[in-house]
């Protein structure tokens, strides 16, 4: 059997570690449990953007909720697809730490990907990091062998989707015109 390129650049990546930075790696997979990250990023993005105490918290638990609907989607399609982790696949990767549902979409990228385009929305000139923080967390579950590079790419591929989905019920709701008008940042597409 030959291996496909998501196989090969997979392998390479989690047999290719350098132990002094894994904790990292490992770590941004813990920051990302359910879109946590984002939720505290939202928050104080938001008071950054002097939307207030409430107009924050309010952001915050949205940015919760859609983060937990792009977990949830990527889980209905995992039960779909069933596609082995490559750590059970590959037995020369030896896994960082252990997941035990199916390995497609990867639901900390799509996460990742969703918290990302709602903070770009409220934060534009910070979209490069949010961006690159999205990036950094779909990398790590490759890093420690969780996912492969196509379940990072389906997972964002869904966060994204998600994300410009919960921008939309903001636009139909006038929720993104207020909170736009709030932060000064005039209205928002």
């Amino acid at each position: 059997m030959t291996a496909s390129i998501d196989d090969t650049i997979t392998v390479w990546i989690a047999t290719h570690r350098w132990p002094p930075i894994d904790w990292l790696f490992i770590g941004l997979g813990w920051i990302e449990k359910l879109g946590a990250v984002w939720i505290v990023l939202a928050i104080g993005v938001s008071l950054a953007s002097r939307l207030g105490w409430k107009r924050s918290i309010l952001f915050g638990a949205y940015v919760g909720v859609v983060t937990f609907v792009a977990d949830s989607v990527t889980f209905g399609i995992k039960d779909l697809v069933l596609r082995a982790r490559p750590f059970v696949t590959h037995p020369q990767i030896h896994p960082l730490y252990v997941v035990h549902s199916s390995s497609f979409p990867a639901g900390h990228a799509a996460t990742a990907f969703a918290g990302a385009t709602l903070l770009s929305w409220l934060a534009r000139r910070w979209t490069p990091a949010f961006v690159a923080l999205a990036c950094a967390i779909g990398f790590s579950r490759v890093y420690v062998g969780d996912h492969y590079v196509g379940d990072v790419i389906g997972g964002a591929f869904v966060g994204g989707v998600v994300g410009l989905a919960a921008l939309l019920v903001m636009q139909i709701f006038g929720a993104g015109r207020r909170l736009a008008a709030a932060a000064g940042t005039g209205s928002r597409p």
